[in-house]
């Protein structure tokens, strides 16, 4: 059979078999299952055995069975290193879980794929079936929180969702590859974008939304279009933006900082690692890894930082800024599985979470 028979022979057959369509919101719910999956197997390496030991002790616990606080706190009240300032939400055990100042920690019961963000008002997450669920958190008293579940601004299943670092805009691809972006703080949506299937949204902001394609990253609104610069080949799926800077975590393990306010992409500094871009832009923390196969924390807001404290022995694994003051690191230490905070002057403590196994920082 000659070259030109091949092809039209496989010609006539794509025309008589139907091809189904690729459900893009379950893609996308695997495409985040497999990013969990890869973030624990990671965990496992280093502590197999012992975070199997941890799980079974969350899922014997009282708090995934409701929304009851578990006071563990030395002097409820008081804000020190190894606490919060506010309360902070993250997927425990696949429930969206709170942990507020007093070192009180609480669920929700309800299964979600992670926590998308919060307000002071409201949590926002994405449930089992990749519809967005918001709660409102009541304290009702007697070391207790109840969990709300309120009107969500967005009706149907989601294939990515994200906020913006500031807490003022929601953005989300639906079924039919439509970019929605919302205000919250208006109440309403603005604007939206018809996308392909090749776009993966990755941030919101003020300045728009950040876009990635096969070894491309753009900067979106309805009127305009920036490229940024990427290095290697693959999705830059992890590029993040906050108040006119963008962070590209590139495919040759340098995390690069570029300005965009100007209308193009000025370069601001390259750090080692894979990086988080803090909510207003001006701080960004990195995981590096370690010649020994182990990483540590980098910090840089207009220089580098002095190391973090009481992070020491700790391999970082994940990473959330809070708010601009507060960063989550959860990593692994001689086989344990833990969770910590740093504040502003990147003094590190351990939070009293139990079953940090299967903690979840980011939806994503």
């Amino acid at each position: 059979m000659t070259t030109t028979e091949i092809r039209e022979a496989l010609s006539a057959i794509e025309q008589t078999v139907d091809v189904p369509p690729v459900d893009q919101v379950a893609f996308q719910a695997r495409v985040r299952s497999e990013r969990r999956r890869r973030t624990a197997g990671r965990a496992l390496v280093a502590a197999a055995a012992a975070a199997a030991v941890v799980t079974a002790g969350v899922v014997g616990s009282s708090v995934l069975d409701g929304p009851e606080r578990v006071p563990t706190a030395e002097t409820p009240g008081e804000v020190k290193v190894g606490s919060v300032p506010e309360t902070v939400y993250f997927a425990l055990d696949g429930k969206v879980a709170a942990l507020d100042p007093y070192g009180q920690l609480s669920s929700s019961g309800l299964r979600s794929e992670g926590v998308v963000g919060w307000t002071d008002e409201l949590v926002y997450a994405v449930s089992g079936d990749s519809h967005l669920i918001v709660f409102r958190v009541e304290d009702v008293g007697e070391g207790r929180l109840r969990f709300v579940e309120v009107e969500s601004p967005v009706t149907g299943p989601v294939q990515r969702i994200v906020m913006s670092g500031d807490r003022r805009y929601l953005a989300w691809t639906d079924r039919d590859d439509v970019l929605h972006r919302y205000d919250l703080e208006a109440g309403r949506e603005d604007w939206q974008l018809q996308l392909t299937v090749d776009d993966f949204l990755t941030a919101v902001g003020d300045e728009g939304v950040l876009l990635a394609t096969q070894g491309g990253l753009t900067l979106r609104d309805p009127d305009s279009s920036l490229d940024l610069p990427v290095t290697g080949d693959g999705f830059p799926t992890s590029a993040q933006l906050a108040h006119g800077q963008v962070l590209v975590n590139d495919r040759d393990g340098r995390a690069r900082l570029y300005d965009v306010r100007q209308g193009a992409a000025q370069p601001v500094t390259e750090l080692p690692g894979a990086g988080t871009l803090g909510p207003f832009g001006e701080r960004v923390a990195a995981i590096v890894a370690d010649p020994e196969d182990r990483s540590h924390l980098e910090v840089w807001d207009g220089e580098p930082l002095d190391p973090p404290t009481g992070l020491d022995g700790i391999n970082p694994l994940e990473l959330r800024w809070a708010d601009e003051q507060t960063l989550l690191v959860y990593g692994s230490r001689q086989g344990t599985l833990e969770l910590y905070a740093c504040d502003i002057e990147l003094r590190c403590g351990r939070l009293p979470v139990d079953g940090t196994g299967s903690v979840q920082l980011n939806e994503w």
